[in-house]
């Protein structure tokens, strides 16, 4: 079975990346196949890429190709690529005075090398002198190779080192549990000393809790979130959640909130040293807030994302590999001529959603297909300009149906978009046209040669919220996915085929069947994130008569 979708673009939206489709072949043609003729084809490709053709991607012009993974990497990661992070950050300037503190979990590269193995196993039949009906199963192998370098926790170079560790809540649920403890029970004992105690005292403990509360509620806050209830002084109404990196311990962030909550002990000591002396006991306030030993390196870097009370939730950030169904094809093909100068077939195949999308929750992994339906019509010709050469033209339109699926709604260059983002939407993939020109050289009876060139234009994708409320739960237009969806793309390619069937036609060949050995490249690509990818394809043919006369 001829089968010629286009290559699908590949984004890091985190909403995933999506499959390439197989590319048309150099050895395609408009022959017809002879009545009562079953054809069966294994045309097995391989595609590879690590780059693409990107936009809007600050140090690269646009059209330029660029590293998959260049919205990661950075030599300061922080709250630009992990928005999620700057409520913290924020709170942690307001409690250390550092006014100009910025999370920083260092220097950090990501690699990543993309390949797409397909494996159609193709049946066609004709069954007449111009109708011929088909259909691909193709078996799809996903890879995505994940190299995650750094983050930097090296001490020669302090300019790459990150100054923000893991939250070790994230890892020990409770772990500043004693501390709240404390802090809470601490808080309530100065209130009610204030309006109850001592009315010599009162003052003291009033100024001593104004002192105190707003930095052990910042601290409280931070490293474990909102309080519990509302009997506790460091309950806030609005809400408020822990953050998932803290200030290492020896950072400039990580001594001041150390030299504060010193300076805060050593004042309720003093306050509690003044009740003893009046025969009343303040509790005790010496839990630790143990900030985490160093900065985040490989290793706490992937229990973020992974983490179940993290922000991420994803899966480990490491290569990934997918074999399953992709989506299955069947067509119609209609020869319109088959004359000696020029053949013509019309096409209408429909690719049905079976294939498997990539995870909403990886946020790297390739899917076995786009799962959902597509209705393509096709027009081929063959131009025989003498016995030695002929020139392939066809064009291909494409109908892209909606579907539903779930997805994290993000900005296209937020690489991790958090888990509470996640909701089902309804997506409209853009339609797509493609024309294909392929001259082809008769090099003897059983050899020929191909060299091709391909465009292919896919309109931007639409995506909208399957249940409009959830716009007020996530909080971002479901628009956000449709940026850079937009596909425009040229490759070039060459092929060689052997083939018998001219020879099988003439009694010199046992079996008739063809082979075709083609490579091609994208060398153009804009409108969103295309994949600079190279392709190498083997189609196999062979040819088995059914009924009918014996020729071809």
């Amino acid at each position: 079975m001829r089968r010629p979708p286009p290559l699908a673009p590949v984004a890091l939206v985190l909403i995933g990346l999506a499959p390439p489709r197989r590319a048309l072949a150099q050895g395609e043609d408009a022959v017809a196949v002879r009545r009562g003729t079953l054809r069966v084809t294994l045309a097995p490709d391989w595609s590879r890429w690590d780059r693409r053709f990107g936009r809007g991607t600050t140090g690269f012009p646009d059209g330029a190709t660029e590293p998959l993974a260049v919205d990661f990497s950075s030599d300061s990661l922080g709250t630009t690529q992990l928005p999620f992070l700057a409520s913290g950050e924020t709170r942690v300037r307001a409690a250390t005075g550092l006014a100009g503190h910025r999370f920083n979990l260092g220097r950090a590269r990501l690699t990543l090398n993309a390949s797409w193995r397909s494996v159609p196993i193709g049946l066609e039949l004709a069954v007449s002198r111009r109708l011929s009906i088909g259909v691909a199963v193709p078996l799809v192998r996903a890879r995505m190779e994940v190299f995650l370098a750094g983050p930097d926790t090296g001490l020669a170079d302090s300019a790459t080192r990150g100054n923000a560790g893991l939250n070790p809540v994230l890892l020990t649920p409770g772990f500043y549990d004693a501390f709240r403890t404390d802090v809470d029970t601490a808080l309530r004992a100065l209130l009610f000393q204030a309006n109850n105690g001592p009315a010599a005292l009162r003052p003291t403990a009033q100024a001593t809790l104004t002192s105190l509360q707003p930095l052990l509620c910042a601290l409280y806050t931070i490293a474990a979130g909102n309080a519990g209830g509302t009997q506790s002084l460091c309950f806030d109404p609005a809400g408020v959640g822990f953050s998932s990196v803290l200030p290492a311990a020896g950072t400039e962030a990580g001594d001041s909130v150390a030299s504060r909550l010193l300076q805060a002990r050593n004042a309720y000591d003093q306050t509690r040293a003044q009740y003893a002396a009046q025969g009343i006991t303040l509790p005790l306030f010496t839990a630790a807030y143990d900030l985490p030993a160093g900065p985040l390196d490989a290793t706490t870097w992937q229990q973020l994302i992974q983490a179940p009370g993290g922000p991420l939730r994803g899966d480990s950030l490491a290569t990934i590999v997918r074999t399953r169904l992709g989506d299955i094809e069947t067509g119609a093909w209609y020869q319109l001529a088959d004359r000696p100068r020029w053949r013509s077939q019309f096409s209408l195949l429909v690719r049905l959603p079976t294939g498997h999308v990539d995870s909403p929750n990886n946020f790297v992994d390739l899917g076995t297909g786009d799962h959902q339906l597509d209705v393509e019509v096709g027009w081929r010709n063959d131009l025989v300009l003498n016995p030695q050469l002929w020139i392939h033209i066809g064009g291909r339109y494409g109908r892209q149906f909606a579907d539903e699926l779930d997805r994290r709604i993000a900005p296209v260059n937020e690489v991790f978009p958090v888990a509470a983002s996640l909701a089902r939407v309804r997506r409209d993939l853009g339609d797509y046209v493609a024309l294909d020109v392929v001259p082809r050289w008769q090099l003897d009876d059983a050899f020929s040669l191909g060299i091709g060139y391909h465009f292919y234009r896919q309109g931007a994708a639409h995506y909208t919220y399957a249940n409009p409320a959830d716009s007020l739960l996530v909080g971002l237009t479901a628009a956000l996915l449709n940026e850079e969806t937009e596909v425009r793309r040229m490759r070039i390619g060459a092929g060689l085929t052997f083939s018998t069937i001219a020879r099988h036609a003439r009694g010199r060949a046992r079996l008739p069947y063809a082979v075709t050995a083609s490579f091609q490249k994208t060398f153009f690509g804009e409108g969103g994130r295309v994949p600079d990818a190279a392709t190498f394809n083997l189609t196999i043919r062979g040819y088995m008569r059914l009924w009918g006369a014996s020729e071809r």
